[in-house]
């Protein structure tokens, strides 16, 4: 009984000291934020927006009346910098808005070209906000628009833009953490995914609100950035699978060639990148590239019978010379046109020879343009589908 007695007096002690949640707010008492937009107001002011969840109308999306309820609403302010925006966009809603949720970011191209380097301090101190995020600009329209826009197969276009990127193989609700990074290093410069507003039917005209060909978002490559953050310019879709590539973020890809005797498919799923910088006597730098790949055709047009192992061969040189050509003319271009190392050669440099990169990164930028960077590519075909010969080869007669 004296042992009983001296349990409880311990358990009343120890409820002195749980303090509880006194100050937590439940989550009907909040605006739950899956999304943000940052534009550059007509005024110079920053404009912010946000995609707020309706939770009423998420599980089903529809309403008693059997119509279509969306799940979501975008509500955006202007403001002087990010957190007086917020205070306004505060004003209008009923609830707490809670950032802690957020999946996606999106600048419009206009504040990307503007320059963001000042306007992410308060995402860094705001304790809330993840950093595991997707990140996107919005070329040639406003983070607004595109926060208005529903998707027939998602509940919210933040996860719409979310689930293509994951679908193209990119960097996914990594990206806005990778840029982070990239903005504090020498070695490597931001990129950031691009998105833009399209139509489901391409080459279809109709904007009347019946018309089957609604408004719909589409990954349309990357945007290049330089050391003050502000963006320079785009690379298309190709161009950023083979950055990717070379950055060692690719999960799979696509390759199709074409000449006059057909054209031919493979879909990569093993993909690696190997960088070798090497030096000269008068410390002249030049990168070698491997990439490779292996993975299965998907479409074979050439006539060959695929079984035949110098037919195999043959085609696996096509692909390789297609991967060479694409990987340098990508990252000529960069060099030429942007003069920023997105890919990350400062960075293998960093790693690898951290003494040497001592006395080159302050000039990087002035050395990346010019440094001579060669491909070689290696692919690998792993399956031919269906057993047989191709079609295309059984009616011409040919002997393979």
């Amino acid at each position: 009984m004296r042992n009983m007695s001296v349990i409880c007096m311990a358990l009343l002690i120890s409820f002195l000291f749980l303090s509880g949640c006194w100050n937590g707010k439940e989550l009907n008492e909040r605006a739950l934020w899956i999304a943000t937009g940052w534009d550059l107001a007509e005024d110079g002011e920053i404009e912010i927006s946000g995609q707020i969840i309706i939770p009423a109308n998420l599980q089903t999306q529809q309403n008693a009346s059997g119509g279509n309820a969306q799940s979501f609403f975008t509500i955006s302010a202007k403001g002087k910098n990010v957190l007086d925006a917020q205070q306004n966009l505060q004003t209008k809603l009923p609830r707490e808005a809670f950032m802690g949720q957020r999946r996606v970011i999106f600048f419009g191209e206009k504040f990307a070209k503007h320059g963001v380097k000042k306007k992410m301090d308060v995402n860094q101190r705001a304790t809330e906000v993840s950093l595991r995020a997707d990140l996107f600009v919005v070329k040639g329209g406003t983070a607004k628009e595109l926060l208005t826009l529903s998707n027939p197969l998602e509940k919210t276009p933040a996860t719409a833009a979310l689930k293509e990127h994951k679908q193209s193989g990119g960097r996914g609700d990594t990206a806005y953490l990778k840029f982070l990074i990239a903005a504090n290093k020498k070695g490597i410069r931001p990129s950031i995914p691009t998105i833009e507003i399209t139509e489901s039917i391409e080459s279809m005209s109709g904007e009347a609100a019946d018309t089957p060909n609604q408004k719909l978002l589409r990954i349309a490559g990357v945007s290049v950035f330089d050391k003050n953050l502000k963006m320079r310019g785009h690379l298309n879709n190709e161009e950023n699978r083979y950055l990717l590539w070379i950055m060692g973020l690719l999960k799979k890809m696509t390759i199709s060639i074409s000449e006059k005797k057909g054209n031919a498919s493979i879909k990569l799923t093993k993909i690696k990148c190997n960088i070798k910088p090497q030096y000269s006597g008068d410390n002249q730098i030049r990168f070698v590239v491997n990439l490779n790949g292996e993975g299965a055709v998907l479409e074979s047009n050439f006539g060959l019978n695929l079984k035949d192992k110098k037919s195999l061969h043959l085609l696996e040189k096509k692909f390789e010379k297609e991967v060479q050509k694409h990987a340098e003319q990508t990252i000529k271009k960069v060099q030429k046109e942007y003069g920023t190392d997105i890919f990350g050669f400062g960075e293998v440099i960093h790693r690898k020879n951290p003494i040497r990169w001592r006395s080159l990164k302050d000039e990087w930028d002035h050395i990346f343009p010019t440094t001579n960077i060669s491909v070689e590519a290696k692919i690998k075909i792993n399956n031919i589908g269906t057993e047989g010969s191709s079609v295309i080869s059984m009616g011409s007669g040919r002997k393979q």
